[in-house]
């Protein structure tokens, strides 16, 4: 059996838009034609989507870094530069995508198929085609392309499970599931038996008045498990997708009710909404005692559960009187009662949770966030140094020797603040000015 990775990191990084050109026409009967340089193309972007062909996250122990590819220049003729290709990132259905950096949920694929973006590819740059205006109809410069979008991103697998299965160790969890669906999980007789969590599906028998459904067995989990002790948060989170819980009790346990308390507790300590789910109580190995003794600890347990909660579990066509079972999933004693009221209350906690389940897809505003024009003004030996990611992008399309380019890096650095900023830190003619590794003098080159 291949080993379950329910949560990675990985980073990634959309493409760079291509920066656009300064071209001219160069035509027979045009010698002095006008501006011809194309538009950059645009970086490709980073998707992730989910699949129901994945069941673990384990292709990302191998591979955590994942680059769109960036825009093309743009050419001469004005012909557009070629945009990079995205990615598309496929995994599991039931993935959760966190940004790490912002500590936020942003995307909770449910569906296959379902799509989100987590980096835009950076826009093009305009060439001087594109650029020129009636006022200014030869342009000697161009525009460069947006940067790209890094981020870190953990993704979680949490199973996508009708029922969970949950119990203590060794109480006959992996033997229910493998009597109600084909799964073939690890079973024996000893603790930690199931070390990753297992699906099946449990398909009606003929005449069954509800529809298949999928069924988890989650691992034993162990007093302090909502700390992490034992198994602890690696299996927990698999019980918070489930709409129903069969809460598993070896019926020959030395104190029953004990037992039950230890699991409920630890649901409640990772998540209160996990402990208010519906569960059916089995109480499994029901052939190993005489059955009057089963039937006393049966009525006790139901009287315990009766106190614990006043509320009704169901509504009134699938209100049941009592909520345990006695079961012999060794046997299949019982078991098909419990798969068929299992089955029932699975299509009506649907019909419930279709009216009120949110949407799965959060405002991601990172996914569209290309780095501020901002800037920082240092003071280094020599002059100043102008720390900006816009300002090293313009630097780099500006060809320095043509006067008209630099009058319009002059007004670009200027409509961003960075001149004002210059005279305010101490700027006068004469300073150096660092900017992308250019140094100009302020007042000459900058003015």
């Amino acid at each position: 059996m291949s080993q379950l990775i329910d949560q990675v990191e990985i980073e990634v990084l959309s493409g760079d838009g291509g920066n656009g050109a300064v071209m001219w026409r160069k035509e027979k009967y045009e010698p002095m034609g006008g501006p011809y340089g194309g538009n950059g193309g645009r970086g490709g972007s980073v998707f992730i989507e989910a699949t129901l062909d994945l069941s673990t996250l384990v292709d990302f122990r191998f591979k955590q870094k994942f680059e769109a590819e960036p825009g093309i220049k743009g050419g001469n003729k004005n012909c557009h530069g070629k945009g990079g290709k995205d990615i598309v990132i496929r995994v599991p259905v039931g993935t959760v995508i966190r940004d790490l950096d912002k500590d936020k949920v942003i995307a909770d694929l449910i569906k296959a198929g379902q799509r989100v973006m987590v980096a835009e590819g950076g826009y093009g740059g305009k060439g001087n085609c594109e650029l020129a205006t009636p006022t200014k109809r030869a342009p000697h410069y161009c525009e460069p392309g947006q940067p790209g979008i890094a981020r870190r991103l953990q993704m979680t697998l949490k199973l996508l499970a009708d029922v969970g299965i949950i119990g203590l160790p060794n109480a006959g969890k992996s033997t229910l599931l493998a009597a109600a669906t084909r799964a073939k999980p690890k079973i024996a007789d000893y603790p930690f038996t199931t070390l990753e969590p297992n699906l099946g599906v449990v398909k009606p028998e003929h005449g069954a008045n509800y529809e298949g459904y999928v069924m988890a067995d989650i691992p034993g989990l162990i007093e302090g498990a909502s700390q992490g002790i034992g198994l602890g948060h690696n299996f927990l989170r698999h019980v918070e997708r489930t709409r129903l819980l069969i809460h598993m009790v070896d019926i020959n346990a030395e104190d029953v009710l004990a037992d039950m308390e230890i699991i409920n507790k630890e649901l409640a300590l990772y998540d209160k909404r996990l402990s208010d789910l519906p569960q059916l109580v089995v109480l499994n190995k029901a052939e190993l005692m005489p059955e009057e003794d089963a039937e006393a600890i049966k009525t006790r347990v139901a009287a315990a559960i009766a106190q614990r909660t006043k509320t009704a579990l169901y509504e009134d066509d699938l209100k049941l009187k009592e909520r345990v079972f006695l079961l012999s999933a060794y046997s299949r004693m019982g078991m098909p009662d419990l798969l068929d009221i299992t089955g029932k209350l699975v299509i009506r906690l649907k019909e419930l949770a279709a009216k009120v389940e949110p949407a799965q897809i959060e405002d991601d505003e990172a996914a569209v966030d290309h780095g501020s024009t901002g800037f920082e003004i240092v003071q280094i030996k020599g002059g100043l140094l102008v720390d900006s990611d816009r300002a090293t992008r313009i630097i780099q399309v500006t060809n320095l020797k043509e006067p008209e380019a630099l009058f319009s890096l002059w007004q670009r650095l200027r409509a961003m603040g960075i001149i004002d900023a210059l005279i305010e830190a101490g700027a006068e003619p004469g300073t150096d000015v660092t900017i992308g590794g250019v140094i100009f003098t302020f007042g000459e080159g900058l003015q």
